[in-house]
């Protein structure tokens, strides 16, 4: 009798350990889910914006370098102005 109870004891015991370390295993799984959800989900946003250059780059491949985009390069890029222009910077948002 008395060795049946201990082995009761024993498999209550072991369950609860096990039942704990399951619940922390899965904790720390769904952690990690959301962590790659949102690399996942930023790296998507890069592929998009990625495209969008190909696409252009590819646009001036095709249709050789004009006026406007080299003009958007030069502002985008190096930081020039037109004659005449004035380009104001928003201090605040930083």
């Amino acid at each position: 009798m008395k060795k049946n109870r201990r082995l009761g004891i024993f498999t209550k015991i072991f369950l609860c350990g096990f039942a704990v370390y399951a619940a922390i295993t899965l904790i720390s799984l769904q952690l990690q889910i959301n962590d790659h959800k949102s690399e996942i989900k930023s790296l998507s946003n890069d592929l998009a914006k990625q495209k969008i250059a190909n696409t252009e780059l590819q646009e001036v491949l095709d249709n050789g370098l004009n006026d406007e985009y080299v003009a958007r390069e030069a502002r985008d890029k190096l930081g020039y102005a037109s004659p005449g222009e004035r380009i104001f910077v928003d201090t605040s948002s930083k």
